[in-house]
């Protein structure tokens, strides 16, 4: 506690025990209490009511930040942390919290949203948001007590309502989700910064449809999973045929080679049975040249020309 509080305590003490001490005097003498007596009694009375009511320290909250405001010249003062001295009847303390804050909106387990179709349905939607720091004393001086109620539902229930009816039920469901909180930003965001509140996020969580819709849903989800299902076998079986088309040309493949190599191997096998008669051949040709037959050798040919006749004169 700093000297100036502590200064400000010990002079109430004083007061309060030389009241005591004047009282108390009055009764040990036991005279009746003059004017001066009962008026002494009415600004202990009066002065202790003012501490009870109106007590001269005050202490910021964690996560708050106090703004003293003075009502006689307006003047505004902003108190981070720690305690803070207050004059009865002059200055008056609004605390303010500067964390985030989370706004759900009402509706999450009602109907209260309609679709462009005109269905109903719930959105669970959440809001977050700050007060902007720099704007601390302007929003402590213009906006009420109950900034939530007052500012934040109105905003965000008047976006919802008309973001939502601009898309079909199956688009708030499924589609366009990411789309829908988008747009809610943008539009949310400029509304709440005129009033000095930052927002951070909006979220949007579970979405209650109409129980007719529910029950048309899943019978065209039942639908499309037997579309899917027969899709898939269609698949299936036109794969089985590719598989059965690549096992035939396989098989034919294979018995192809398997004939041409039996048309390779009676090729070879003739050729075999036809080899004796070659080296048989070769055996007497050898045991000729061994016993001392040679050819003859041929004659040189001797040109024969004609002798040219006279020609006739």
């Amino acid at each position: 506690m700093s000297d100036r509080i502590k200064k400000v305590v010990l002079a109430v003490r004083a007061v309060l025990a030389k009241g005591a001490a004047g009282v108390g005097a009055v009764a040990r003498s036991g005279a009746r209490p003059g004017l001066r007596g009962v008026l002494a009694l009415c600004a202990i009375g009066g002065g202790g009511y003012l501490l009870v009511k109106h007590p001269p320290v005050a202490k910021i909250e964690r996560g708050n930040v106090g703004i003293r405001l003075n009502q006689l010249n307006g003047a505004a003062s902003v108190v981070r942390d720690g305690t803070v001295v207050l004059i009865p009847g002059v200055h008056e303390l609004r605390q303010l919290p500067v964390l985030d804050q989370i706004y759900k909106a009402a509706g999450s387990g009602e109907q209260p949203y309609q679709s462009v179709e005109g269905l109903a349905l719930g959105v669970d939607l959440s809001v977050r948001y700050a007060i902007d720091p720099a704007k601390l004393v302007k929003v402590a001086q213009t906006l009420p007590d109950d900034i939530r109620a007052a500012v934040i539902d109105p905003a965000v229930q008047g976006v919802i309502y008309k973001v939502v009816t601009r898309y079909t039920v199956r688009e708030i469901f499924s589609s366009k989700r990411a789309e829908i909180q988008q747009v809610i930003e943008a539009e949310l965001k400029p509304k709440l910064a005129a009033d000095g509140i930052l927002l951070r996020h909006v979220t949007i969580g579970k979405i209650t449809l109409p129980r007719e819709y529910m029950a048309g849903m899943e019978t065209l989800l039942a639908e499309e999973l037997q579309t899917e299902k027969m899709r898939y076998t269609l698949e299936l079986k036109e794969k089985q045929v590719k598989q059965t088309a690549l096992e035939a040309d396989a098989d034919k493949i294979k018995r192809e080679k398997a004939a041409e190599a039996a048309g390779n191997e009676q090729i070879i096998a003739a050729g075999r049975r036809s080899r004796p008669w070659r080296t048989c051949c070769r055996s007497s040709r050898n045991r000729s040249s061994s016993a001392g037959w040679k050819r003859k050798p041929k004659r040189p040919r001797v040109s024969r020309r004609r002798k040219a006749r006279p020609r006739r004169a």
